[in-house]
Parts: C-alpha cells; sequence; structure tokens
C-alpha cells in the first residue's frame, strides 16, 4: 500500500499551517503600500559595500568609486531579475501541483500552496516595479536557474523534490539578499524590498522545510537522490550569486584588468571576504542538511568537493555543543533586522 494514502499529519505541523494559513491571511504584501517609491534614485547603492563582489580583492582598487556603486545596482538588479524569474516558475509549478492533486489529502497544504503562489507573484511584480524604478533593464535568465529547476522539477504522484529544490533556491536566495541589503546604510527602498520580501520569504522556507520533515519517510527515493544533487547544485547557485560577466560588462570598468574574466572570476569566487559571506549564507542551512540526513559521513566527500568542507565541519560541531533542550535557532521567521 502506498505509504502517503496512510499519512496524517503531525500535531506539530498542523500547527505550524494553522500558524502560517493565518498570517497570510492577516497580512500579504502590498505592491504599492508596504515600499517608499518616492525615495530617491541618484547616487545610491543597493548593497552594502562590503558584499559587492570584487570587495577584499585587487580589484576593489583598480575601480573607480562611481564604478563600485554602480556595481551595487547592477549586482542587485541581477539577483531581483533572478527572483523574477525563479517566482514566476515556482507559482507555475506549484499551481501544476494543486491540479495534479498530488497534495489534495492534505487541504491545509494544499491552502498554504494558494498564500504562497500569490505571494509570490506579488513579489514578482515588486521586483519588476524596483528595477524599473532604479532603471536596470533585464538580464539573460541564469542558465543553470532554468536547468535546474525543468531538468528536476518533474511532475510526480507526490512532488517531494520539487518542494526541497525550491526551498533550498529560495533560502539561500533569502540568506544571501538579507545578507546584501539589510542594512540602513543603503537606499531605503532597495532595503524595503529586502526586508519585506523575507516577512513572506521566511514563512515559505519553513514550510517548505517542514513538508520535508514531515513526508521524507514516505518518499523513500527522495533521501539518496538529495544526498547526490544538494551540494552542487548549492556550489552553482552560490557562484553565479556572486559574479556575472554581464553585470561587468553594465558596469563598464575602465580598467583593462576587468575584461580578464579567467583571472577575474575566480579572483571574486575565492576572495576570502566572500567565503566569510558565504559561510554565514550556509551555516543554517547545513545544520538543517546534517539534522535531515542530506548530508553524513558517506557523502561528507560530495560536500568537500564543492567546497563546503569547513561548512559541514562547523555545523558537525554546533550539533555536538547543542543542548537537548535549545530551540530552533535556524527558524527563519526569526531573522531579526538591522
Amino acid at each position: 500500500m502506498n505509504p502517503l494514502k496512510k499519512k496524517t499529519l503531525s500535531p506539530k505541523f498542523s500547527d505550524l499551517l494553522e500558524k502560517l494559513n493565518k498570517a497570510s491571511e492577516k497580512k500579504q504584501m502590498s505592491l504599492l503600500l508596504d515600499h517608499p517609491w518616492d525615495e530617491p534614485t541618484d547616487q545610491v547603492w543597493l548593497k552594502k559595500r562590503e558584499n559587492i563582489s570584487i570587495y577584499g580583492t585587487p580589484y576593489y582598487d583598480l575601480a573607480s568609486e562611481e564604478e563600485r556603486r554602480l556595481l551595487s545596482v547592477y549586482e542587485t538588479g541581477a539577483w531581483w531579475y533572478t527572483f523574477i524569474v525563479f517566482e514566476n516558475l515556482v507559482s507555475e509549478y506549484y499551481m501544476k501541483i494543486v491540479n495534479h492533486g498530488s497534495l489534495k489529502r492534505f487541504p491545509e497544504v494544499v491552502q498554504y500552496i494558494h498564500h504562497f503562489c500569490k505571494e509570490e507573484i506579488v513579489h514578482a511584480m515588486v521586483f519588476r516595479k524596483a528595477m524599473n524604478y532604479f532603471n536596470i533593464a533585464p538580464f539573460p535568465v541564469p542558465l543553470n536557474l532554468r536547468e535546474i529547476y525543468s531538468h528536476n522539477a518533474s511532475m510526480s504522484e507526490f512532488p517531494l523534490k520539487a518542494i526541497y529544490l525550491t526551498i533550498l533556491i529560495e533560502w539561500l536566495a533569502e540568506n544571501n539578499a538579507m545578507e546584501d541589503c539589510n542594512s540602513k546604510e543603503i537606499s531605503k527602498l532597495s532595503r524595503a524590498v529586502a526586508v519585506e520580501h523575507h516577512k513572506e520569504e521566511a514563512r515559505h522556507i519553513e514550510w517548505g522545510k517542514n513538508m520535508i520533515r514531515e513526508f521524507i519517510d514516505v518518499v523513500p527515493e527522495f533521501l539518496n537522490e538529495a544526498r547526490e544533487i544538494t551540494a552542487p547544485m548549492l556550489r552553482s547557485m552560490l557562484d553565479m550569486s556572486i559574479s556575472s560577466i554581464m553585470v561587468y560588462a553594465r558596469v563598464g570598468f575602465k580598467d583593462k584588468a576587468f575584461k580578464n574574466y579567467k583571472e577575474l572570476i575566480p579572483t571574486v569566487l575565492n576572495a576570502e571576504n566572500r567565503k566569510k559571506i558565504n559561510s554565514r549564507i550556509m551555516a543554517p542551512m547545513m545544520r538543517y542538511f546534517i539534522e535531515i540526513g542530506v548530508c553524513n559521513h558517506e557523502n561528507k566527500e560530495v560536500w568537500k568537493a564543492n567546497g563546503f568542507e569547513k561548512d559541514v565541519e562547523d555545523a558537525i560541531g554546533f550539533f555536538k555543543k547543542k543542548s537537548a533542550d535549545e530551540s530552533d535557532i535556524d527558524n527563519v521567521m526569526d531573522k531579526n533586522y538591522d
């Protein structure tokens, strides 16, 4: 017998679903009301100086102050456009899940997916409006994002893998955006876009994390596949989020060193400053992977091969010190704002 047919939701997950549904019914992002659309656009930074890709590398000194500022604008704009593309894909796919009927036995889950999709549609509209506001033209769709989703988000009897992929991408993107833009030093509008978006994305991520916890035992093939694909996928997404030839070209750096991409890209990706930022992005995710068994002693080499050896060690060290009664420090909905 299909174990899904016997599945009932745990009290803990049912409580979370009730909380999430009530939160979405009480307040959802407004395209018109939740952002300071009258803020000035001249000479503003859209992300923190220390988070632009060339910070902490020799290229920072080769760039003018205006080129650094423009890099903050276009790197943020490229990230916004990635959100637009991805959130449109998610809305489209999740409505297919609802119509497919594989979740119909769990109406509370379906109810939240409806909220999820509505929120994602508004998010994409906000990012598009912000790009127009700062006069940032669209960028090409990242190939790795399109391939990850088209190759892996196929319809199935129970779409746990697609939910997992969605949440991983959203979680990495959210951690990255909050690292970059949750600062009073940057444009008030750019910060509002990040913070207001986070308030709803945090709910999406916690829903997804707990969907995996809830159904991992009834989809037997899920865990082995997740152990194979997670580390290389996150490496690809992290690197894509850091540097972009299209962004550098749009800034139009005057120094010829910026044309030598074979040296520029590796230097940026391997900068110590960037490694520290990546570690902060990955820390809560890595703890989750260890908790659910996606990262274990059998596949540590896969994580090492993709550059996450220290992240794994730090996560293992956390669990060795963690007390039994300690609360979930990685609940995304508890994220503080500067």
